[in-house]
């Protein structure tokens, strides 16, 4: 399993594109061109320190375009310190489960990604090599979560039997309703257009253009049967194509729906189905076997987080 471009959770430390920092630009955000200073160690995992340029490099590659302040930017600068310090705990984990990655394989990455070496150099900030260990980094991270995780898991066909027996939906067979709305704000508007449409339901569409409050002006839209609000399922399905229902209020609005026309319901292909609901049984049980092999780790190593030199407020896992 290759880790994800992006370099969050699934790649650990590998980041698809280049950093989102200007070059120049100096750990807390000083004047470009001044000398950088790494104001040391963020966190302290075990022996292992993690210095600040690696977290703001983690920091550019992973938290995206966003540099708002407050609340929910400390949350999620606190949640990647978090994420750092795990991958962290499984980088020393892959000495232990002999765990290593050879250059031959980060090639490999690359060539998925469809990087060359002359791309690095052009466009990795600090050089083609460091872009290259944190691609190897992340792969070391995956490797170790897979050694953690797939071999400890597997869902038997009984456990599949028994999700479909408990949502019997996935396997029946759905039927499609292609529908145009009208959606107004006020129940005498839609009384007034709901009259004239009893009169000539072939004014529908000019009529959900002038007067709908719905984005789609009226425009068909297909809707499975299944997913549609019991109320309103209820007032649809019985009618014919070009019929027009009775004005609905739903979610503090009023509706009137046209049917375009019903697609019959296929019979679900049940080998595909078996095999989504055994990957999502096995995602479930991975999610739940790393996370407690995680807590493990933690809970053997010494994890210090050093707040005062973070530019934010930190409100993670790590409050000691």
């Amino acid at each position: 399993m290759a880790p994800s471009a992006d370099g969050k959770a699934d790649g650990g430390q590998v980041a698809a594109g280049v950093s989102k920092s200007a070059p120049g630009a100096t750990p807390h955000g000083g004047p470009p061109g001044t000398a950088e200073r790494d104001p040391g160690a963020v966190a302290q995992v075990g022996a292992q320190p993690i210095s600040y340029r690696v977290f703001e490099r983690y920091l550019n590659d992973n938290a995206g375009e966003d540099t708002d302040e407050g609340e929910e930017m400390d949350t999620i600068k606190s949640r990647l310190l978090d994420q750092l310090i795990e991958e962290h705990l499984l980088m020393a984990a892959a000495a232990d489960l002999k765990i290593a990655i050879s250059e031959a394989e980060v090639d490999a990455y690359l060539k998925e990604l469809g990087l060359t070496e002359g791309d690095l150099e052009v466009t990795a900030p600090d050089g083609a090599a460091a872009f290259r260990e944190r691609i190897k980094s992340g792969l070391i991270v995956q490797k170790v979560k897979e050694a953690a995780v797939l071999t400890k898991i597997q869902v038997t066909p009984g456990e599949v039997d028994d999700v479909l027996k408990e949502r019997p939906e996935l396997t029946r067979a759905a039927s499609l309703l292609v529908l145009r709305q009208i959606l107004l704000d006020d129940r005498k508007t839609a009384d007034e257009i709901r009259r004239k449409l009893e009169a000539d339901p072939s004014q529908f569409e000019a009529l959900a253009r002038e007067r709908s409050v719905a984005p789609d002006k009226g425009q068909p839209r297909s809707y499975a049967e299944e997913d549609l609000p019991a109320d309103l399922r209820d007032a649809v399905t019985p009618l014919l194509p070009g019929q027009v229902s009775a004005v609905l209020e739903h979610a503090q609005a009023f509706l009137i729906f046209q049917l375009v026309r019903k697609v019959e319901a296929r019979t679900s292909d049940l080998a595909e189905v078996r095999r989504q609901v055994e990957s999502d049984l096995l995602r479930q049980k991975a999610d739940q076997v790393m996370e407690r092999y995680l807590a493990d780790l933690k809970e053997k190593t010494e994890i210090h987080v050093n707040r005062t030199i973070l530019p934010f407020r930190y409100v993670g896992e790590f409050r000691d």
